[in-house]
């Protein structure tokens, strides 16, 4: 289906479809009646399709819904305020006045199409957490942390969340179900340097920034609210990043080199790689893994299974894996390796330790 603008509007609908995983339609009530609103709205799909393939996400256009709602906006405000306090009666009602903003004010939206979606979600430190554990028993007591697409560098300081399996009153905590076996009680590495890569980053010490991160959230889960703002306040305490500006094939060799080289350097990225073109993603994964079978580098990697160009062990339609995270993890002088699942925002794993098969890259995918 495409419009007379040439735009694909099909694509922007598919996107909207398969934007959300069972788990978090059953989770995010208004947000999922937002969804469903939003993947059948004529407007919210151009609006979509007109933003460069790289960057059409949908949660790009809910981020701009919220921003508005918290710069002020007199129907969008009060809405959004009841959803993170769950006052909302009627989602389907409460979503349809939002559409009803969007056709209205299509401007709210697309002005903030230039964006990127920045969640700099902290839950997947959870993940990180073990598999660096996991890595680092191999006898590396202190490692370098490279966060690719580090956006305000929250993931680089993933040694300061605790995890538990249940909330408790520290708005840091984790929360992660461990569906397989995982000893918690392994030791972390030293950090002894921290660097982060961005073409666009976000400072916390600056408002608008602030408030980007703000809107990329959820407005039903304000346990993470309340976790950046926690973030927000202790972050100043928290030890120094260093991050540069720029793509990971223009920066990632300053980033290695500004570590310490009796370390281990540990590469991250979550969420990042599908905002590469596809000849860039193919130039990262080699990049990355041969840095990994040559130097003192590991590589930890959680990612959609469903780009193209990206290696995959499985596109498996299983209800525990739909729209679940891969975590593929490259140990130093190794090939990469399929380690498991995760949740998106790290609510849970279902990982594959110790013994983990290796992933060869597949020579051709198609969807």
């Amino acid at each position: 289906m495409v419009n007379a603008m040439g735009l694909d509007l099909e694509d922007a609908r598919r996107r909207y479809h398969f934007s959300f995983t069972r788990e978090d339609h059953d989770r995010l009530p208004f947000y999922s009646a937002l969804m469903i609103a939003l993947e059948q709205d004529l407007v919210a799909q151009e609006l979509l399709a007109g933003v460069r393939v790289e960057q059409r996400n949908p949660m790009l256009v809910l981020a701009a819904l919220h921003l508005a709602a918290l710069r002020g906006h007199p129907v969008l405000t009060p809405i959004y305020l009841d959803a993170r306090h769950r006052a909302i009666t009627d989602y389907v009602a409460a979503a349809n006045d939002v559409v009803g903003v969007l056709n209205a004010e299509p401007a709210v939206v697309r002005s903030e199409l230039h964006r990127s979606t920045q969640t700099n979600e902290p839950g997947r430190s959870a993940v990180f957490q073990i598999v660096i554990a996991m890595i680092a028993r191999r006898g590396h007591s202190s490692i370098n942390l490279v966060d690719v697409g580090t956006s305000a560098g929250i993931n680089l300081h993933l040694d300061q969340f605790p995890v538990r399996e249940r909330d408790d009153d520290n708005p840091l905590t984790l929360v992660c179900r461990d569906e397989t076996p995982v000893d918690r009680s392994l030791p972390q590495p030293e950090v002894v340097s921290r660097v982060g890569i961005d073409p666009s980053p976000l400072d916390l010490s600056v408002e608008e920034d602030r408030l980007w991160l703000q809107a990329c959230l959820w407005p039903e889960e304000p346990r993470r609210m309340d976790r950046l703002d926690a973030i927000i306040a202790t972050r100043p305490r928290w030890p120094a990043t260093t991050v540069l500006r720029g793509t990971a094939a223009q920066r990632l060799g300053d980033a290695i080199d500004l570590g310490d080289r009796s370390a281990l350097t540990v590469i991250l990225n979550s969420y990042v790689v599908a905002y590469f073109s596809e000849d860039d993603q193919t130039a990262y994964y080699e990049d990355v893994a041969k840095r990994c079978l040559k130097g003192n580098v590991a590589w930890v990697s959680l990612e959609s299974p469903y780009m193209v160009n990206w290696p995959t062990s499985s596109r498996s339609s299983d209800g525990a894996k739909t729209g679940a995270t891969q975590v593929l993890v490259t140990r130093p002088g190794e090939s990469p390796s399929d380690w498991g699942w995760c949740h998106h925002h790290g609510l849970w794993t279902k990982l594959n330790l110790p013994d983990v098969p290796r992933v060869d890259r597949p020579s051709e995918q198609t969807d």
